[in-house]
């Protein structure tokens, strides 16, 4: 089993066979994407694909991204939030999802910090750490829906103050809720943000698909290292995780 094969007919299935095929590699990955349920984040016309291991259309020309991909993003993003919890115990987390499309990965996030669900199948939170999740989007209705599927049954979430949902320029981000030990972006972006790079705390890691709309595109982790008074290259590692096709980032037009 290998990724865009791990078709569930349930959550748990689809989460199982992403673990199978060793894509899921953590159980606090696991755990978290057990206690979401992508059917409340799909469009109403794709319900009876929730479980595919595929990219789904939520309109506005943006998709919900396909679980494996999901997952990969979790499992990278895991380490340096570990990392900080361990080294600053009493420091909260912050988070930023840009391109919260669906809501579906913001959720995620937000359960890694949180889990408070009248559920007695739900796992405990991850982390365990307090913290904070932002999403945003630059469409509104995207917004919109991403507050509407959290409140299914994770609007726990938003009524804590855990996740944050709000319209934003993705290639500017949230400099007033910086720095922040983790970014996802999750549009592809013809050049790496210099502004997003900037948002990043020391130690912190961007997951970030970068290249053209009608060409090869690669899935990056960007950590930073060091921190300087004015952007410089030299303050951030970059690494090309994978080959990926992703509908582009969009710019803002004046």
């Amino acid at each position: 089993m290998r990724a865009w094969t791990c078709h569930g007919r349930n959550q748990r299935q689809l989460v199982d066979n992403l673990t199978s095929a060793g894509i899921i590699k953590s159980q606090i990955v696991r755990d978290v994407m057990n206690n979401v349920d992508r059917a409340n984040y799909v469009f109403g016309g794709h319900s009876s694909n929730a479980y595919d291991d595929t990219p789904l259309s939520i309109g506005h020309g943006q998709t919900i991204s396909a679980p494996h991909m999901h997952a990969h993003v979790l499992e990278e993003l895991l380490p340096p939030l570990l990392i900080h919890a361990s080294e600053h115990p009493n420091d909260p987390v912050s988070i930023l999802d840009v391109g919260c499309g669906s809501g579906y990965l913001t959720t995620c996030f937000g359960r890694l910090l949180s889990n408070n669900k009248d559920d007695e199948q739900a796992q405990p939170p991850a982390l365990g750490i307090r913290g904070k999740v932002w999403g945003i989007d630059f469409v509104p209705e995207l917004v919109e829906m991403s507050k509407y599927n959290t409140k299914k049954a994770d609007g726990d979430l938003l009524e804590s103050g855990t996740v944050t949902l709000l319209k934003g320029d993705g290639w500017k981000g949230l400099p007033d809720a910086a720095p922040f030990q983790a970014i996802h972006v999750g549009a592809a972006a013809d050049t790496f943000p210099k502004n997003l790079m900037m948002q990043l705390a020391v130690g912190g890691v961007m997951i970030i698909p970068v290249g053209p709309q009608l060409g090869g595109q690669a899935l990056y982790r960007v950590e930073r290292v060091k921190e300087s008074p004015t952007f410089d290259t030299s303050d951030f590692v970059m690494t090309q995780l994978l080959g990926v096709r992703y509908v582009p980032l969009v710019h803002a037009t004046n």
